[in-house]
C-alpha cells in the first residue's frame, strides 16, 4: 500500500488540506473544490492541484507526497473531469474525478468516460465520481432515471463499485440526504484497494469525505487476468436472463413446476437449501445455474494479450504522454 498512506476521494474540501496533511495523504479527487477565478485555492505550495479548463472547475485532483509521478492527460480532462497518470514505486494507474452535472444529460458525461477508456488502454483505471446519480446497486435507498443509466453503463464496461454497505450518505444537506457518489475501478485495480469508508472524517461541507488504501506493491505477478468466461450484458436483455435463471433454478433443486411467483420460488430453493449437508455441492449447483443462464442470454467476450510493461522514467514530459495517446 501507500506506506501508511491513502488515498482519498473528497468533497468535503473546506478543511481537506489539514486532512490531508494530518492523515498523510497521498492523493484527493475532489468534486466543486473552492476557486477564486477558477483557481482552486486553500492549499499551501506544498500541493500540487490538476485541474482543466477555463470556465468554472469542478473537478480536482491534489497531491501530496513528492516522490509520486504525475501526469494529467489533457485530451479526457475538461472543467468536469480530471484525468492523470500516476506512478508510485511498483503502483501505476490512472485516476479521474468527475463531476456529472445534474442539469446535463448524463449520456453527455458518459463520453467524457468512454474517452478516458480508450486512452488508458486496459491499464489500472480509478473513476471518483459525483454522479448526482441514485441507485441501490450503490446502497443508496432508490434508484432513480439517471442511476438506471449508470447501472446499465457500468455493467456493460465492466466497472466494479468499491462502495460499500454503509448508513452514511455521501451527501448531507437541509435538502435530505443521498449516496450519489461512487468510486469506480477496473478489474486489473480492483484486487490493490481496500478499506473504502464514508464518514470517518468531519467534513464542513454537504459530501462526506470517502477514504480508501491502494497497495503500491504487487502480490507476486503484476495482474490477476480472471480466467473463466465473461459476458456483453445489457438492460434489454436482464428480462431474459431472469426468466432463464428462473428455469434453470427450478430444475437444477427440483421444484414444483406450476410456481410461478418469484418469491414462492426463492422460498422454497431457501428451503431445500437449508436442508441440504453439503455446502460445496450447493454452491456448484448455484455456479453451474447462473452460468448456463448467461450462456443462452449473453453474448461471451473475447480477450485480447494486454501484457506490455511500461516503465516511468526521469526524462519523461507531459508533452510526450500526449503524444502517446
Amino acid at each position: 500500500m501507500f506506506a501508511t498512506k491513502r488515498t482519498a476521494l473528497s468533497d468535503g474540501h473546506c478543511n481537506l488540506s489539514q486532512i490531508l496533511l494530518q492523515n498523510k495523504i497521498d492523493v484527493a479527487f475532489v468534486h466543486e473544490p473552492y476557486t477564486i477565478q477558477n483557481k482552486v485555492v486553500g492549499f499551501s505550495k506544498c500541493f500540487k492541484i490538476y485541474t482543466s479548463g477555463k470556465d468554472r472547475i469542478r473537478s480536482a485532483i491534489i497531491t501530496n507526497n513528492t516522490d509520486m509521478d504525475v501526469i494529467a492527460i489533457t485530451q479526457a480532462s475538461h472543467e468536469n473531469a480530471i484525468l492523470t497518470e500516476i506512478i508510485y514505486e511498483d503502483l501505476k494507474f490512472y485516476g479521474a474525478s468527475l463531476y456529472l452535472p445534474i442539469d446535463r444529460d448524463i449520456e453527455q458525461n458518459l463520453g467524457t468516460i468512454e474517452e478516458i477508456i480508450r486512452l488508458t488502454k486496459g491499464e489500472g483505471l480509478l473513476l471518483a465520481l459525483d454522479s448526482n446519480a441514485r441507485s441501490k446497486i450503490w446502497s443508496d435507498i432508490c434508484t432513480n432515471a439517471r442511476g438506471r443509466i449508470m447501472e446499465e453503463y457500468i455493467i456493460t464496461r465492466d466497472f466494479i463499485i468499491m462502495n460499500s454497505d454503509s448508513d452514511v450518505p455521501t451527501f448531507e444537506s437541509s435538502r435530505g440526504h443521498s449516496l450519489i457518489d461512487v468510486t469506480l475501478c477496473n478489474n486489473k485495480l480492483a484486487q490493490k484497494i481496500r478499506g473504502w469508508s464514508c464518514g470517518e472524517k468531519v467534513s464542513c461541507a454537504d459530501h462526506n469525505i470517502i477514504l480508501f488504501e491502494i497497495d503500491s506493491w504487487t502480490y507476486g505477478s503484476k495482474t490477476t487476468q480472471h480466467k473463466g468466461k465473461r459476458y456483453h450484458t445489457n438492460a434489454e436483455r436482464w428480462g431474459t436472463f431472469t426468466q432463464n435463471l428462473t428455469k434453470n433454478l427450478k430444475q437444477k433443486f427440483n421444484c414444483l413446476d406450476d410456481i410461478s411467483d418469484g418469491t414462492e420460488c426463492d422460498n422454497e430453493i431457501s428451503k431445500k437449501i437449508k436442508l441440504h449437508p453439503d455446502t460445496d455441492q450447493v454452491l456448484q449447483k448455484f455456479n453451474s445455474v447462473i452460468t448456463a443462464a448467461c450462456d443462452t442470454t449473453f453474448q461471451v467476450k473475447r480477450f485480447t494479450n494486454q501484457n506490455a510493461k511500461k516503465r516511468s522514467v526521469p526524462w519523461w514530459t507531459n508533452d510526450l504522454t500526449l503524444l502517446r495517446k
